[in-house]
């Protein structure tokens, strides 16, 4: 397992590094990353962190999809978008102290819906994807620890600086309103 959990961290690694730097083959290396993490953190018992891994894969179809248009129209409210994340963790949370045997629910709850939105926020290319990312990994530093996943809990602190540096690149202005096909 722990040569799964190395993969999937550093395909994901290269989909964050090639996110920030808004390339659209970051998608690809997320999808693959992301269908590794589903096995790692199942064996885990975070469940809710496999099954959003799961949707991680289908966002990054969506992604690669969206980022090779020519033109970007917004998709929604961040509003709206971040109500509907912090029900979904609640309820992610409450289903997996109710039926599973998961340690930590809401900390798995928080990381399932706060995945989803930042992700989506990423297809969206909306600059606050960064802040969620930023704090998502510091609570997978400390989930993925608690678990026995240091190789996750290391690629989590990674991701967080990674995640400030994104943050920072995306306040440039984008020189075309799609990312680049290279």
């Amino acid at each position: 397992m722990l040569a799964l959990e190395i993969l999937s961290a550093l395909l994901n690694g290269g989909y964050a590094l090639g996110l920030a730097l808004g390339r659209r083959w970051a998608w690809p290396l997320g999808f693959f990353g992301t269908l590794a993490g589903v096995v790692v953190l199942f064996d885990a018992k975070l469940y809710a962190e496999s099954l959003l891994n799961l949707g991680y894969a289908a966002l990054a179809v969506f992604g690669w999809v969206r980022w090779g248009r020519m033109e970007f129209k917004p998709l929604g409210r961040l509003t709206n978008d971040f109500i509907l994340a912090m029900g979904l963790a609640l309820a992610t949370a409450y289903l997996m102290n109710a039926a599973t045997d998961n340690p930590r629910p809401l900390a798995d709850g928080i990381m399932f819906a706060g995945g989803i939105l930042g992700t989506w926020w990423q297809v969206k290319r909306e600059r606050l994807n960064w802040i969620i990312w930023i704090t998502l990994n510091g609570i997978g530093i400390w989930l993925y620890a608690d678990r026995g996943l240091w190789v996750y809990a290391a690629y989590s602190a990674v991701m967080a600086v990674i995640s400030v540096w994104g943050w920072f690149r995306w306040a440039e202005p984008l020189k075309n309103s799609k990312a680049s096909a290279q």
